[in-house]
């Protein structure tokens, strides 16, 4: 494993869960996190969830990387 794809794999997961931190704080969302169970779907497309799809995808692909290269 070099570092580079290392650090790129920790950065993308600090980044994503601020930006799951982020969509539980707001306020429209609080609500479901607070008075749901885990088997509810999460189905609001504002633009905290597509910055957190956006960050899980490329999450998964720093993850990629980190496995696929030496």
């Amino acid at each position: 494993m070099q570092v580079k794809y290392i650090l790129e794999a920790e950065q993308e997961a600090i980044r994503f869960l601020s930006k799951l931190k982020e969509l539980k704080e707001s306020e429209s969302n609080g609500y479901i996190f607070q008075h749901f169970n885990n088997d509810r779907d999460f189905t609001d497309n504002s633009k905290e969830t597509a910055s957190l799809r956006r960050s899980s995808m490329d999450l998964t692909r720093a993850l990629s990387n980190l496995r696929n290269i030496g």
